[in-house]
């Protein structure tokens, strides 16, 4: 079952010169996979993820989430689409500073109004799961990058959401703090079958995924799969990134 469908996905910016940052796109991503997106800086990876969680509008072509095309709901129905559907993991975290990292996870369910108690038993659930149970009372300037990220994640994750779409989720972190994100991420999406999309320049962090789509000038370049060996698929993703001819700053150091 799609999960996520985009259908002939374009996106003009107009101004003095129009510029086409995405250019009839169409890929799917069935329930329970982990995809990538990488591809050189301004070939139109952050415009798709942007497209996808409703906070740009396409020119044309439709994007199904569970086969509902977010794009045609109103303002209120979108807010409400977005914060059941997505769960969202954003390199700098986005946490709230005035809350705690316990106020922080239930944020989704808070607005839902969610009975106090379930979202005790939520929250407990999904402490435990990332090893972050013994800082639910601490803010966010108490705890480590690592353990921010794990609590932006646990956010995300809380209210089971279809898709969990995450951009450069490692891209704040040190390489120790970066495996341990991934691992989490890898865990969840595997025992879980959390479907999960994610924006990375990094080949270690991409070669996590089963799949990963390469963007070039806003079209589909390629894509290349995982299969059984994952020193295999690094590599075939490092040569994939040569052939698109990223700028050395877009590898990040290798780390695997």
């Amino acid at each position: 079952m799609s999960i996520l469908k985009v259908e002939h996905l374009t996106k003009i910016y107009e101004g003095k010169m129009a510029h086409k940052a995405l250019d009839n796109i169409n890929f799917s991503i069935e329930k329970g996979e982990f995809v990538g997106i990488m591809g050189p800086s301004g070939s139109g990876k952050t415009t798709l993820l942007n497209l996808i969680s409703t906070i740009d509008q396409p020119t044309s072509g439709e994007i199904f989430i569970n086969k509902k095309n977010p794009h045609k709901l109103n303002r209120k129905e979108t807010a409400l689409f977005r914060r059941h559907e997505l769960g969202f993991v954003f390199q700098h975290f986005n946490l709230l500073d005035t809350l705690t990292v316990a106020e922080n996870i239930v944020l989704p369910l808070t607005l839902d109004g969610t009975k106090v108690s379930e979202m005790d038993n939520k929250l407990n659930q999904v402490a435990k799961r990332l090893g972050i149970e013994k800082i639910l009372e601490k803010r966010t300037y108490e705890i480590s990058g690592g353990q921010m990220q794990r609590t932006a994640i646990a956010r995300a994750i809380i209210h089971d959401p279809s898709l969990i779409l995450a951009d450069e989720p490692t891209g704040n972190l040190d390489s120790k703090s970066s495996k341990d994100v991934l691992d989490t991420i890898s865990t969840i999406n595997k025992e879980e079958a959390a479907t999960t999309l994610m924006v990375t320049h990094d080949p270690v962090a991409a070669s996590y995924c089963n799949r990963v789509i390469f963007i070039k000038d806003g079209q589909l370049y390629n894509e290349v799969y995982c299969g059984d060996n994952r020193q295999a698929f690094f590599q075939k993703i490092i040569d994939m990134l040569s052939m698109l001819g990223g700028n050395s700053h877009d590898l990040s150091t290798i780390r695997l």
